[in-house]
């Protein structure tokens, strides 16, 4: 991880924490399908604009309680298409 950039991510509250961007290449964006009570239909489709791995205390991958990789998603927007 020596040749990443560490930046600070804001998670809230005043909240930054230290991580690092990763590149990345859309694999599959799944559209969710929601039915309407008026018979129409909506579909949405997040899309990840920026991922980042977050650090620990001494630069290293953190890791969450349940031992997944501590990752933060940001700048993600939502594609909405109706019929």
């Amino acid at each position: 991880m020596a040749n990443y950039k560490v930046v600070k991510v804001p998670v809230g509250n005043g909240i930054e924490l230290s991580a690092i961007e990763l590149d990345f290449e859309p694999v599959k964006e799944a559209w969710s399908e929601y039915k309407l009570s008026d018979g129409g239909k909506v579909r949405i489709r997040a899309t990840a604009m920026k991922i980042f791995r977050v650090l620990d205390a001494e630069g290293k991958p953190a890791y969450q309680p349940d031992g997944q990789p501590f990752m933060i998603v940001t700048q993600s927007g939502q594609v909405v298409a109706s019929e």
